[in-house]
């Protein structure tokens, strides 16, 4: 049960400036999914032309008010208010999204609703086909409009190639030109309030640096953005205003410029982390923030200084390879270490851990657990990872993770059912049983009952399902992709500890972060990558941002310096 009362004081929203400032308010929201209370009285107002973060833990509602707002959920009690053109205020029809859109609200989801086989084009012309008068499909015209929007944000995408060849920063920025269709003369209006929800959680630092600036740009075309991101850079980067939400309650909006990165984590997760410092001028773009956050993260983490010492090799890797991916790859992971791998999208990172789990059919090479080699034919054959204990928590928790059909229960002891059964193969259920109440307390999985579906959980509880599938007392490696990739603030610290845990008690933990506070605030060392290959070793005083991305462009720098 959420407490009557927060464990901080709330705080009013600051006062506001005149009502010709304020274009959307949302006020006395609340909404309820079945026994959970998701908004409860929450009133938060959003300036013309102002990025406007909402920030809070998973299941914090501020997911549930960007949906209110653009009409996709229908709020139990309250009203949202938007200024027409001419100045008047309009109440939105609850859980219209006509009525929202018409109004010139838009919503980017997280999730890249896409068609990956079909081209930009045609992506943003799904929901209007332009015909001729003979009914069939105007190409050219589609194409027109298309360019019309992207090319507003990024001059360089060809709108004819198909979406799924585009980067996933740029099949991003496809998706938010698709907000942006202002064809008056098909009645649409153009967007007023874009509601970005997670819009970078996939994007390697240079793309969020791109979308950043673009989102910058739309404000100051007095377009409003409504900005949900667990980044905090990105918030300091990017945002005028940040609103915290916390179990679905309001406690604060504040200016940016005036608040500092511990004050904002004590807001969201209700307890002071660390004590505050003056901020200065907020940074230029993510990477700018970085270091700061790297300090932030260490605490959620549980402080600076470890003082752990590596035990014995538990991870080798001899002389990987595989074809077009990756190149002699050799690393070393101790009983007692957390070994970050660092680098650019598109560098190998993922491919490492991909072939050490024997997901990739072409890799080769020599990886043994604790001396024992590895039968690289598959995850759960004879002598493979699962058996020599080795466990992995993908990148995707939606497409390479979890399985959505079956209970958290049968979700955590997918790995270990051979070992929990009797005789003959014989499924022991009070054996599974245990071992499932066991994680799930452990791991502090919020879940209406065990057999519920991961679907009804919130992504930080199902980041943490993955995770008590795999940490458990047999698995001596981790193999860790994105582990924190999509949650809140809160939710990472207690993956961080985890992970921490994990390593004290004699695990070896090999991470793939890109966000890169995490990898330095984790990492005891960092292997960086570059074009499938390990280009540098950081420990100590050089694991720096400017020392991972100088060894993560150093392959491509020799390449194009040969090839001038």
């Amino acid at each position: 049960m959420r407490p009557s009362t927060p464990t901080t004081p709330q705080t009013p929203e600051p006062p506001q400036p005149g009502p010709q400032e304020i274009l959307l308010r949302a006020e006395h929201i609340s909404k309820r999914f079945g026994i959970t209370q998701a908004l409860d009285d929450v009133s938060v107002s959003f300036r013309k032309g102002e990025v406007h973060a909402l920030m809070g833990e998973n299941g914090a509602g501020k997911s549930t008010l960007g949906k209110v707002i653009a009409g996709l959920h229908r709020a139990d009690t309250g009203t949202v208010t938007i200024l027409d053109p001419t100045g008047a205020p309009r109440v939105l029809r609850p859980g219209s999204i006509d009525d929202a859109f018409d109004a010139g609200v838009r919503l980017v989801h997280q999730e890249l609703a896409q068609c990956p086989n079909l081209s930009v084009a045609e992506n943003l012309s799904l929901h209007d086909i332009p015909t001729t008068r003979l009914g069939l499909v105007d190409r050219r015209a589609m194409n027109d409009r298309a360019a019309r929007l992207v090319h507003k944000l990024d001059p360089g995408i060809d709108v004819e190639t198909p979406l799924g060849r585009l980067a996933p920063g740029r099949r991003q920025i496809c998706q938010i030109a698709a907000a942006l269709d202002d064809d008056r003369a098909a009645g649409k209006a153009g967007a007023r309030v874009i509601v970005l929800d997670e819009p970078t959680s996939s994007l390697s630092i240079a793309e969020a640096d791109r979308l950043l600036e673009i989102t910058r740009r739309l404000a100051a075309e007095g377009i409003t953005i409504i900005y949900v991101s667990h980044r905090m850079g990105e918030i300091f980067a990017v945002c005028d205003r940040v609103t915290v939400l916390r179990d679905g309650r309001y406690i604060a909006t504040s200016v940016v410029a005036a608040i500092d990165e511990p004050t904002l984590v004590e807001q969201m997760i209700g307890r002071r982390l660390q004590a505050p410092g003056p901020r200065s001028n907020p940074p230029a773009s993510t990477a700018a923030g970085n270091e700061n956050e790297s300090a932030a993260l260490r605490e959620l983490a549980g402080g600076p200084g470890r003082s752990r010492s590596a035990g014995e090799a538990l991870l080798e890797v001899r002389d990987l390879n595989s074809p077009g991916r990756l190149r002699g790859i050799s690393l070393q992971v101790r009983a007692g270490e957390i070994v970050g791998l660092g680098g650019l999208v598109g560098s190998g990172r993922s491919e490492v851990l991909d072939a050490v789990f024997a997901l990739d059919r072409r890799a080769s090479g020599d990886v043994r657990v604790a001396g024992r080699a590895v039968n690289l034919a598959s995850p759960g054959a004879r002598g493979g990872p699962i058996s020599c204990g080795v466990g992995y928590v993908p990148e995707d928790r939606r497409l390479q993770g979890l399985f959505f059909q079956l209970g958290c229960d049968e979700n955590i002891v997918t790995p270990v059912m051979p070992r929990l059964a009797r005789m003959l193969g014989i499924r022991s259920a009070a054996h599974e049983r245990a071992v499932v109440d066991e994680r799930l307390r452990e791991f502090q999985v919020k879940c209406s009952s065990p057999a519920a579906l991961p679907g009804s959980l919130s992504g930080g509880n199902q980041q943490k399902l993955l995770i008590a599938r795999w940490m458990g007392k047999s698995s001596r490696v981790l193999l860790l992709d994105e582990p924190t990739r999509g949650i809140d603030v809160g939710t990472k610290s207690e993956i961080y500890r985890l992970v921490r845990a994990a390593a004290e008690s004699g695990a070896a933990v090999l991470l793939v972060s890109s966000e890169m506070p995490e990898l330095l605030a984790l990492s005891d060392r960092i292997l960086v990558m570059c074009e499938g290959r390990i280009t540098g070793e950081l420990t100590g005083a050089e694991m720096t941002q400017a020392n991972i991305l100088r060894l993560a462009t150093i392959e491509s720098k020799a390449g194009r310096s040969a090839a001038g």
